[in-house]
């Protein structure tokens, strides 16, 4: 009786070993260096683009993407493990049962074949519960139950972070897909003129009126010409090709969707940053690295407790009989209860050993989180600046663009009024499709450069569970 009152005194005055974790602070200033908009970031940003297809492609590959459901069955195991650890907190009981034949020794210890009555050889029938309870003294199970539950958020970070890729990946490969099929026709447009040019050389060498260089370089224009767009075609299908990859269905399932060409997306000139403050609240690479931190603090605790004695409970009760008919009788009655402790007095230094290294794991994740603050700062800081540049530069390009239909105009007029050759026009037909790719490949940076920021942001995972 007093062994039992003394058990609870002891557990009264427990404490638990290893640092209290605290989250880490970081030191970055609040404001962002590069000029932003305000506005608060759009986790949904794909929608900005206003393209159906490409919301509803991001959208699946998000709900149900090889790698979106590789990391939530990663989840749900950490999860799993987050609860087998609060579970192991409390009084553990187990159903046991046995049959057992038995043969003594009539020469061992117990004179068997001298006690009248005794048989030799008999049956034992056992049924009832075995019970325990570690009396959490010094904290290693609430520490244990810490570093699963911080295990259980790194694995939703996780999950997020791989939600937020996947909608970056789905978008960039999109572009791709629409500016390639973009680029095949105005290559073809350039492949025909060019041809039809060669075409004309060629016949103004055989009057002699051209010189033989000039028919062989419009013939090499002409070839060079030719080739790009079944390149540009290869670049559409390889980009359709990973979308399907992206989502986990075979290419022909989503050939009906993208083989139409399609125009690319308006890029979203204004992009809401938020404030530099949140950005590390938002990022899930830095909240997962936060809460590996977490995990790795609370190992410290778990490898300290080892190092003192750790105090159970432990009880068995059931009926024990030679023959089942006795198993409900009260005098087969069986009951086994009392404390115990274990205390490694010797282990040559393991434990100590295990604790130094739960200190390292604890500077590793330190260290990591570092990186991923200062990573995710220097990433969001460049794609705002990128963005800002691509804006620029697609501006540029848009004016190059109207000057050159300026230009075309002219010349139409100037063909059409028989002032200037067929050759002529078709140069000038060919320099406006230039032109036009040279828009289309300003387009497609200012949407990865908007793909690029809005990823950096934070933005694109969802907080459903």
């Amino acid at each position: 009786m007093r062994t039992c009152l003394f058990v609870p005194i002891i557990a009264l005055a427990g404490c638990t070993v290893g640092p209290d974790y605290a989250p880490p602070a970081s030191t970055a200033a609040p404001e962002w260096v590069e000029p932003v908009v305000k506005a608060p970031v759009d986790l949904a940003w794909w929608n900005s683009f206003n393209d159906p297809l490409l919301s509803s492609l991001v959208e699946r590959a998000i709900a149900n993407a090889p790698e979106a459901r590789i990391a939530s069955a990663r989840l749900a195991e950490a999860r799993a493990n987050r609860d087998a650890a609060y579970g192991g907190r409390f009084p553990q009981v187990n159903a046991i049962g046995s049959i057992t034949e038995n043969v003594l020794s009539e020469n061992g210890q117990l004179p068997v074949a001298n006690i009248p009555g005794f048989e030799r050889d008999f049956s034992l029938f056992d049924l009832g519960f075995d019970a325990s309870w570690e009396i959490d003294l010094w904290g290693r199970q609430r520490r244990e139950h810490e570093g699963a539950q911080a295990r259980a958020d790194a694995a939703l970070e996780a999950r997020r972070e791989t939600q937020l890729r996947l909608a970056a990946e789905v978008a960039r490969s999109y572009v791709d897909l629409r500016a390639a099929q973009q680029e095949a026709g105005l290559q073809e447009r350039i492949s025909q003129s060019a041809s039809a040019q060669a075409g004309l050389v060629a016949q103004l060498h055989q009057a002699g009126d051209a010189s033989r260089i000039d028919a062989e370089h419009a013939r090499a224009a002409a070839a060079n010409a030719a080739r790009q767009p079944p390149l540009a075609r290869a670049k559409a299908k390889t980009a359709m090709y990973r979308i399907a990859a992206l989502l986990g269905l075979a290419p022909e399932e989503l050939a009906p969707e993208l083989e139409p060409p399609a125009p690319l997306p308006a890029p979203p000139f204004a992009i809401g940053a938020g404030l530099r403050s949140e950005l590390l609240e938002r990022r899930p690479d830095v909240r997962r690295a936060e809460r590996e931190l977490a995990a790795a603090t609370a190992g410290i605790g778990i490898a300290k407790a080892d190092l003192f004695p750790r105090f159970s409970l432990l009880g068995s009760l059931g009926t024990q009989a030679r023959n089942t008919g006795d198993l409900t009788s009260s005098d087969s009655l069986r009951l086994n209860v009392g404390p115990h402790f274990s205390w490694p007095i010797f282990s040559a230094g393991r434990i100590r050993a295990q604790v130094r290294a739960a200190d390292a794991r604890v500077l590793g994740a330190a260290a990591a989180w570092e990186g991923a603050v200062a990573g995710a700062l220097a990433d969001s800081e460049a794609a705002i600046n990128r963005h800002a540049n691509a804006q620029i530069a697609y501006n540029h390009a848009l004016d190059s663009l109207d000057s050159q239909r300026r230009v075309n105009a002219l010349a139409r007029k100037r063909y059409d009024a028989g002032e200037d050759s067929r050759s002529q026009w078709l140069a000038a037909e060919i320099e406006l499709a230039q032109a036009e790719l040279g828009m289309l490949q300003a387009q497609s940076m200012s949407l990865d450069a908007a793909i690029a920021l809005n990823k950096a942001l934070g933005g694109g995972w969802s907080d459903a569970d």
